[in-house]
């Protein structure tokens, strides 16, 4: 087949092809990645008190952020006790401006970065167990 000749180049032949099988694994590639994970839809839960909602950026949880139950806002955080040795809780607050600065959740075990990983986890443990599908 080789040395069969051909009114193309062969150069022209290599081309083609190259750019025929990469047009086929990029329409292979959209077809898998068409197919989002079911819990790709799993966008908001009720967790450590307070509602919380994300967005999905391929398998990994982004944008996320506490809301409060009552109005419906954003909550601020306070990690204060983390950063002093007075006290030995280590927590962040959830707070509520709208509702008279009210503490709605508290997150034991470290700062802002610990609480917001913790709720990512909480929300992995709900996919692993297909919790969040009730």
């Amino acid at each position: 087949m080789l040395l069969t000749s051909y009114t193309l180049p062969i150069w022209l032949l290599l081309i083609i092809s190259v750019l025929a099988l990469v047009s086929i694994i990029k329409f292979l590639l959209l077809l898998t990645s068409s197919k989002k994970a079911e819990y790709s839809k799993y966008l908001e839960d009720f967790i450590y008190d307070a509602n919380w909602r994300w967005k999905w950026e391929k398998d990994e949880i982004i944008d996320i952020q506490c809301y409060c139950p009552k109005c419906d806002s954003i909550l601020v955080y306070d990690e204060s006790s983390c950063h002093t040795r007075y006290t030995e809780v280590v927590k962040t607050d959830f707070i509520c401006e709208k509702c008279d600065s009210q503490i709605v959740t508290s997150i034991p075990g470290g700062n802002k970065k610990y609480a917001i990983n913790a709720v990512k986890r909480e929300i992995q443990r709900r996919i692993r167990t297909q919790e969040y599908k009730k």
